[in-house]
């Protein structure tokens, strides 16, 4: 009885194609390990007409068959198993390994959230802890020094010097404050250099003082106008000079008509002198009014000719940084980063 052809159509055929099936699974392919259970059932395929070389030469065709159905049966259930424990050695959901590897990446980086597993919801909850250090940047907060420090921009606006019964000037910018320590009423009259602002002349009443104040790099000089006019005591200053600071001096070298020290406000050098020059000057060397009164001393240098008996009277009452007497007297000038200088005057007369 020929069963070759009913092996062959039965069994060789659907077989085959069913493990083809087994061999490449949709997931990525089997293990090594079940590429090697797999290897009898090849074999078995091989082998299982009866015209292969073990097959209808083994005599009892039907009883082969049956043997041969029954170890099939026996390697299909081992491939099942097979199957089943490697899918069981999955994660939960079927990631793929490039999907575990890029969870462990993230985890090792704090994030934590970019699982593509069926994890719980709550791990992005665990992703938002790290978040929570950002709360010491609000820590900016103690910025609010800033309000002390606005309350402390206030205070630099010096105090206000007083002016009689007269507004005061705000000391924030370039500042002479006069005094009058007199007992006449004195005009002070501002003599600007080349280019400079004129500034209108100001009189103070005995004891009273005013702040004027100066535009940036001014300079110039300011006197007394007691007298004719021929003899007086200037006072020098150079505001925003080299370096920014303030340069001043009192000067002797057109004559002394009233006593006067210069100063920073702040404190420091202290320029001129308000010692009684008049009463220890020579008649000879007096500066008169027309009618011949007596309102100070005379000049040291006229037209760049220097009066030897003046210059000389001056060198023993003015200290070599206390006043210029001749124009070389250049250590005289006085500098100071105040801005605001004080100036104490009294007409001689």
């Amino acid at each position: 009885m020929a069963l070759s052809p009913v092996s062959r159509s039965c069994v060789s055929s659907p077989s085959f194609q069913r493990a083809s099936g087994v061999e490449r699974p949709a997931n990525g392919g089997p293990s090594a390990t079940g590429s090697r259970q797999l290897e009898p059932l090849r074999q078995l395929l091989q082998m299982d007409g009866f015209d292969g070389p073990q097959g209808a030469a083994k005599g009892n065709g039907v009883e082969a068959l049956a043997q041969n159905f029954a170890r099939l049966a026996q390697l299909l259930t081992d491939v099942t198993r097979v199957l089943g424990a490697e899918g069981a050695q999955r994660p939960q959901g079927g990631a793929s390994p490039a999907a575990d590897v890029k969870g462990l990446n993230a985890a090792s980086l704090g994030r934590g959230v970019d699982r593509f597993d069926s994890a719980p919801a709550a791990a992005p909850a665990t992703a938002a802890a790290p978040a929570a250090p950002v709360a010491p940047v609000a820590a900016a907060a103690p910025t609010a020094p800033s309000a002390p420090a606005a309350a402390s921009a206030a205070p630099q606006n010096k105090p206000v010097a007083s002016v009689g019964d007269s507004q005061g000037v705000p000391k924030n910018g370039n500042t002479i404050t006069f005094k009058n320590d007199g007992t006449t009423p004195m005009t002070i009259k501002f003599t600007p250099n080349a280019g400079e602002k004129e500034l209108d002349s100001i009189t103070l009443e005995p004891g009273k003082t005013q702040t004027v104040p100066f535009p940036e790099n001014w300079s110039g000089n300011f006197r007394s106008t007691s007298g004719d006019g021929s003899a007086a005591t200037l006072g020098e200053v150079k505001f925003d000079g080299g370096f920014g600071k303030t340069y001043y001096d009192v000067s002797y070298i057109e004559g002394h008509n009233a006593s006067m020290t210069m100063q920073p406000e702040e404190g420091g050098r202290v320029s001129g002198t308000h010692d009684d020059l008049l009463s220890a000057a020579p008649d000879a060397i007096k500066a008169r009014n027309a009618d011949g009164s007596v309102y100070g001393i005379k000049k040291s240098t006229t037209s760049n000719v220097l009066d030897s008996n003046v210059v000389d009277f001056y060198r023993k009452h003015v200290g070599a940084d206390e006043g210029y007497v001749i124009p070389t007297d250049d250590a005289s000038t006085l500098g100071s980063s105040d801005k605001n200088l004080v100036v104490s005057m009294k007409n001689l007369v």
